[in-house]
């Protein structure tokens, strides 16, 4: 048996302060109604608050009042001890739940701090047990944990009078008595300034306060660590070598203030080969937090995979080598963060530098975004594709928060009336969209329920070494062998691996991931010839020409291939050849579209 007790003292101005409506106490019942729990004990010296509580009735609740002296015996094994100047919205069965697995004599409410100096941090190990509080504003790296004031006890362990402060916990340490740490992204504001309010009653009234509550599921960012947080160096082993990646903690701090749970994502194989110890590991996560937090940044939690696959690694250590669910891209550390983070991986992302993390993105059912950055996609981990491509963290957030709201109504625009089974051919010039309109539309056809199906036809340009003097633009794709993997494809059923183009070295390659389509499985051809064969056109229900504007065309081929490192005399070079043997081919192929659009209009 459980009760609640709530610390509402005598300052019944704090206690009752309206909230968006609402007195702080009745936020607070309101939230203890939503739970399992009934009992109640409400802690004042105040008649006024005590007037207020009545019995509890309006709640649906057992509420009783008494003097902290004047408690006697508590009626519970359990108690569940709130603050009552704090603006919560807590799921107090999850709390209560996790006290009992694991058998703890107190278990503490933890959360990111967004003042550390002026937080309870908790010194949490590894397997969650709390070894104590670090000093204010502690010096040196420091993991961002703090305790946020409520927290579950046994009865056992305690005097009633003791139920306020710190200093009880500081003896069950003492004492051997196990203490533990519940880590939660849930909204927890203690009101101890005007600032604090105000914050509270603003938070309040949009809605943030009841969409982090872990009683509703709530999408996700999941990130990676190095080349998306950090700048990328290969195997960081020590603290001083974490530098945060420019722009990294202000784009993190928006998605603090937008309802997404956050989490860090990240294969650390350098603990299985030896390179740092997991105490060693946690040293280097502590200068990433606390570099983040002093930048107003924090995440929700951090998942690591320490594993390496190969059992005979030389100089491994052997607890860590060999295959695991955990290790990108497979999905095992996005699976334990939904788990614990009641995540709606529909609506989530990630956003990584590797092929692994985009692997991990398609595994896992969720948006994937690849950044330039760190190794921007080249190490050849994982054929996946992303379904967007940006420069950086901060470009990936933006995209999430502000252009993904705008874009995901016009795509349910284009989706709808698509029919299960449908081929969709999208065809323009190059640079004009077309990857980005297919990939973002099959990610929110899979949002709705529908799985599509993306194929570039970029994946049958030929190697450089294969094309001849002037080939035009047709030229340049093995149209038959990519009509041959199409015919095949649409047997439904028929496995198919096309090759693989390599913009970089611009050789093609045999391809390393075979596509089949189920019956239902809408198929998406993208790509330059989209429209140009009758044979393709008269299998598509839909034909759509990604249009736009051609001066923002033109700076998206300029940048492209800088990128690839080719100078600019070459770069207008090749544009100017592709205007003459592309554009009228390409532009003649429009006749053939049955609609036209354009993601410039859309973006902006």
């Amino acid at each position: 048996m459980a009760q609640v007790v709530i610390l509402a003292g005598e300052d019944e101005a704090r206690a009752l302060v309206d909230v968006a409506g609402v007195p702080l106490l009745g936020r607070q019942l309101r939230m203890v109604a939503q739970s399992t729990l009934r009992d109640v004990l409400v802690l004042t010296g105040s008649a006024s608050i005590a007037g207020y509580c009545g019995d509890g009735g309006p709640w649906g609740l057992n509420v009783r009042t008494a003097h902290r002296g004047d408690v006697g015996t508590l009626l519970a094994d359990v108690v569940v001890v709130l603050p009552g100047d704090a603006v919560m919205d807590v799921d107090l069965d999850r709390l209560l739940d996790h006290h009992h697995r694991h058998g703890a004599a107190a278990t503490l409410l933890l959360r990111p701090a967004e003042r550390p100096a002026a937080a309870d941090l908790v010194d949490l190990a590894d397997d969650g047990r709390v070894r104590g509080f670090l000093p204010p504003a502690p010096a040196g790296n420091f993991h961002n944990l703090a305790w946020a004031g409520p927290y579950v006890v046994a009865t056992s362990a305690v005097e009633a009078s003791d139920l306020p402060g710190r200093l009880i916990f500081d003896r069950m340490l003492v004492a051997g008595r196990p203490v533990r740490g519940y880590q939660t992204p849930e909204y927890v504001r203690r009101i101890v300034s005007a600032g604090d309010l105000a914050r509270a009653r603003a938070d309040v009234a949009s809605g943030h306060v009841r969409r982090l509550s872990l009683r509703q599921a709530l999408p996700a960012v999941f990130l990676d660590r190095d080349g998306v947080l950090n700048v990328e160096r290969d195997s960081i082993s020590r603290p001083k070598d974490l530098v945060l990646a420019p722009g990294a903690a202000p784009a993190l701090a928006r998605l603090n203030r937008a309802d997404y749970r956050t989490a860090v994502v990240t294969n650390q194989a350098v603990v299985a080969r030896g390179g740092c110890t997991l105490d060693g590991l946690a040293a280097i996560h502590a200068r990433l937090e606390t570099l983040l937090v002093a930048e107003g940044a924090y995440f929700d939690r951090l998942y690591f995979c320490p594993h390496h696959p190969d059992r005979n690694l030389a100089g491994g250590v052997p607890a860590f080598l060999g295959p695991c669910d955990c290790r990108k891209p497979r999905p095992g550390m996005v699976h334990a963060a939904a788990a614990d983070l009641n995540i709606d991986l529909g609506a989530s992302w990630m956003i990584g530098d590797s092929s692994s993390d985009i692997g991990l993105a398609r595994a896992a059912g969720i948006g994937g975004i690849l950044v330039r950055d760190g190794h921007g996609g080249r190490d050849g981990k994982s054929p996946a594709v992303p379904h967007m491509v940006v420069d950086d963290m901060a470009a990936a957030v933006t995209f999430i928060l502000d252009t993904w709201p705008r874009l995901a109504p016009w795509l349910d625009g284009l989706a709808a009336g698509v029919a299960a089974g449908e081929v969709i051919l999208i065809g323009g010039t190059a640079r004009s969209g077309k990857t980005t309109l297919a990939q973002c539309l099959s990610l929110r056809l899979g949002q709705l329920g529908r799985r599509a199906v993306v194929v570039s036809l970029d994946n049958w340009l030929k190697s450089h070494d294969q094309r001849g003097e002037g080939d035009g633009v047709l030229d340049r794709y093995d149209l038959a062998a990519a009509d041959q993997a199409l015919t095949a494809l649409l047997d439904r059923g028929t496995p198919v691996t096309p090759p693989r183009y390599d913009v970089l070295t611009r050789l093609s390659h045999p391809g390393k991931q075979a596509v089949t389509l189920a019956p239902d499985d809408i198929l998406i051809v993208e790509g330059v010839p989209a429209l140009t064969q009758a044979a393709w056109r008269a299998l598509a229900a839909r034909r759509w020409f990604v249009g736009g504007d051609e001066d923002r065309r033109q700076a998206r081929f300029a940048e492209e291939y800088r990128r690839r490192g080719w100078p600019d005399d070459r770069v207008a070079a090749t544009y100017q050849s592709r205007l003459r043997d592309e554009l009228p081919i390409v532009l003649a192929s429009r006749d053939h579209a049955d609609r036209t659009v354009s993601l410039d209009e859309v973006l902006g």
